[in-house]
């Protein structure tokens, strides 16, 4: 009898400890799953829970500083692709032009403003958002025990691609960057 009891309690931890086990290794999942479902919903309260927004706003600042000095350094060459950049700005002038609007916008309330279209050229096209997805690859998986990374390709041109960064906050997983280094034309 006491064996019995041994053998059950076992599989009942190991059933648990599998179980949980399970839990974190989807985490990050799920947490796409409620940023989806949060955005085709437009529920910016239950998206704003899913998001790093200190993290999230220093990797947005950071890739649009670094497409500005692309920009520049096409211009410099006599390229002349850079629509917004010109060789006489300086890094300075950069943080100054792209760290205002970065806080304004990588916010809860400019988050709202976001989906809720609010913003003049900034439409987030929701209604199709099955369609863009469907139109993309994506590829998805664990970098570190921290560190989730969502990579979306577009299927016709496959130098356009932006990258979600998730990283691990206790046992859940917030968004704390995006790569948008490939897809951003300024």
């Amino acid at each position: 009898m006491d064996r019995k009891v041994v053998i059950i309690a076992a599989s009942a931890i190991l059933g648990a400890v599998a179980i949980a086990g399970g839990g974190i290794y989807y985490s990050p999942y799920i947490t796409l799953n409620n940023m989806r479902n949060a955005t085709e919903n437009q529920n910016v309260d239950a998206l704003v829970k899913e998001i790093d927004f200190p993290e999230l706003r220093v990797s947005i600042k950071e890739n649009v500083k670094a497409q500005v000095f692309k920009q520049m350094a096409g211009a410099s060459t006599g390229n002349e692709g850079g629509k917004l950049a010109s060789p006489r700005m300086t890094p300075e002038l950069v943080e100054k032009m792209v760290s205002p609007m970065v806080d304004k916008l990588i916010t809860p309330e400019g988050l709202d403003q976001l989906i809720h279209d609010k913003v003049p050229g900034a439409k987030i096209d929701l209604a199709n958002l099955d369609r863009d997805i469907a139109k993309s690859d994506i590829k998805m998986g664990y970098e570190s025990f921290d560190r989730f990374v969502v990579n979306i390709t577009d299927k016709v041109d496959r130098s356009k691609n932006v990258s979600l960064i998730l990283k691990r906050d206790g046992l859940a997983w917030k968004l704390s960057g995006i790569d948008i280094s490939k897809l951003v034309e300024i």
